[in-house]
């Protein structure tokens, strides 16, 4: 059997230079990734018992397909949304030290979870256009990446589709999310973002990428902003939901 030279070049690199996995600090047995297989399958992934819209996980486990009190009371703007898995453990790690501490060499790592999370919860045939959920310009610039375009486009790669980074702009620096409820968080993001290139989800299905979702309020906004711009569908998918 022939061995590609990028793979094999690849192998000779891992053998002088073992990747040390962040989770448990061991060697990595996963050929071109950062992190092992013991620590990949402690991810809590979210597979059933989810709501239909907003892929809110229903403690206890639900047998039959059902919308949240929260999606019923307040329709999100988005036709769908999907977390991969609970935003605790090795994956609340492995999101920290990608988002805050600059390891960017995990973006393929995780872009495996979010790709299998895409394959999973919907028809990856169907997307016309990956959209990343933008950071405020003074954010990128204090944080010098948006860890959201970064995991969109390797994506979109993975799935052949355009990743549109333009599409979307924040318009407004919002106060940090962290320590408000629903209800403010979704006041917080009103009027947060605007469509600058409209064209490029009109009439399109559009795939929303982003890292975390807690409440959905940002990802509902920015959705809000593309069906105004004319997208046909826009789904909405992360990695983690806190």
């Amino acid at each position: 059997m022939l061995v590609r030279w990028p793979d094999f070049a690849a192998r000779v690199v891992d053998w002088c230079y073992p990747r040390i996995c962040p989770g448990c600090g061991g060697i990595c047995d996963q050929p071109s990734r950062h992190v092992c297989w013991e620590c990949r399958s402690r991810v809590e992934l979210y597979e059933t018992s989810l709501c239909s819209v907003c892929g809110r996980y229903a403690e206890g486990g639900v047998g039959h397909a059902f919308v949240c009190d929260v999606c019923r009371s307040a329709p999100p703007s988005f036709d769908r949304a999907r977390s991969a898995g609970r935003f605790s453990g090795v994956l609340r790690k492995q999101i920290h030290l990608f988002k805050y501490g600059h390891s960017l060499w995990l973006a393929p790592d995780l872009a495996d979870i979010l790709e299998g999370c895409l394959r999973a919860h919907f028809a990856a045939d169907d997307v016309d256009v990956v959209v990343p959920v933008p950071l405020h310009p003074a954010r990128q610039r204090e944080r010098s990446f948006n860890q959201a375009t970064v995991l969109a486009r390797e994506l979109a790669r993975r799935i052949e589709r355009h990743c549109a980074v333009n599409v979307l702009a924040r318009v407004r620096h919002t106060e940090t999310q962290t320590a408000l409820d629903a209800p403010r968080r979704r006041a917080n993001m009103l009027g947060a973002f605007e469509a600058v290139r409209p064209e490029m989800a009109r009439h399109r299905r559009v795939l929303l990428v982003d890292d975390v979702m807690t409440t959905g309020a940002t990802l509902n906004e920015c959705a809000r902003v593309l069906k105004k711009a004319g997208a046909y569908t826009v789904w909405a998918t992360t990695l983690a939901r806190g």
